[in-house]
């Protein structure tokens, strides 16, 4: 009688028990995996807030002029004027042969922007303000922390009259009193930090974190800027209000300069600049301001 060989039968339980714990296994990898990717960025949101919240401790906290908006910026008043004062020494040096000391234009230049500082020192009473006019074909006018004002030959025309060239300088003083430079600068730091933690969160290769830490830092710096320029077109519009120009005549002035930009005007989301239909549309719903501004001040 030969010897009987059984072959080893797998029990079809066992089968499903071994299935289920492969089962089991995997979901738990991809719990764990989906837990990780969505984690990661928490983590990492969590910690930029942290570090921007002690960041922002050692700021002052105050309030911008006409608006009341809450701002955080760490330079002094000193500190800004020494800034300002060094870069107006820097384009006096380079633009010494076009600097405009005499004539009708710098007269005019001279009378309006002295009514507007005036204002603007209600508020900053400790700037040393001072305005000069370049001979240059650029429609372009700028004021440096601090209160040091350039003002560009160009701008001239597009101006046409003493209320027009009172919108440009209401605007440009502006971003001095708001101290927008010494907020953008403030600003600029703590996004750097915050977008790079965020991005390190977010991103798996070099290649990755460096497009990651580029989108954050562009839409985090260009509406604030734009922020800015709006913010600085309300209280230049109550400035000249409050320094007698009419400030519907700011109307007519930025309806000018639409008119001269049209078919140049990059689109606003890709703009540091509010366009200049918006900037119309915001201007004339700022108007009532103004006029009470214009008629307590005449």
């Amino acid at each position: 009688m030969g010897t009987e060989i059984t072959q080893p039968i797998c029990d079809s339980s066992d089968a499903k028990l071994g299935g289920a714990n492969d089962d089991q296994a995997m979901n738990k990898t991809g719990k764990a995996v989906v837990g990780f990717l969505v984690g990661r960025p928490l983590v990492a949101i969590a910690i930029a807030a942290v570090v921007v919240g002690v960041l922002l401790l050692q700021t002052r906290t105050q309030k911008t002029p006409v608006t009341h908006r809450e701002q955080h910026v760490k330079l002094t008043d000193a500190q800004q004027m020494q800034l300002g004062s060094q870069e107006y020494a820097k384009t006096l040096r380079a633009n010494r042969a076009n600097i405009v000391s005499s004539g009708p234009n710098y007269v005019r230049v001279h009378r309006v922007a002295k009514r507007i500082e005036a204002v603007a020192a209600r508020d900053k009473p400790d700037f040393t303000w001072k305005v000069t006019l370049l001979r240059k074909k650029v429609a372009n006018a700028y004021c440096l922390p601090g209160g040091k004002i350039v003002v560009y030959t160009g701008i001239l025309p597009l101006a046409e009259n003493d209320a027009g060239l009172a919108t440009v300088l209401g605007h440009e003083v502006s971003h001095a009193t708001a101290e927008h430079v010494a907020e953008r600068m403030e600003r600029e730091h703590l996004t750097v930090v915050a977008a790079a933690i965020l991005a390190g969160g977010v991103a798996f290769t070099p290649k990755q974190y460096v497009r990651a830490l580029a989108l954050l830092n562009a839409g985090a710096t260009l509406p604030f800027s734009r922020s800015q320029e709006s913010e600085a077109d309300h209280i230049g519009l109550v400035y000249m209000a409050r320094a007698g120009y009419d400030p519907h005549q700011a109307v007519a002035f930025w309806k000018r300069m639409m008119r001269a930009s049209k078919g140049h005007e990059p689109p606003e989301f890709l703009s540091d600049h509010p366009s200049d239909a918006h900037r119309v549309a915001r201007i004339e719903d700022w108007l009532p301001e103004a006029e009470r501004a214009y008629r307590s001040d005449t």
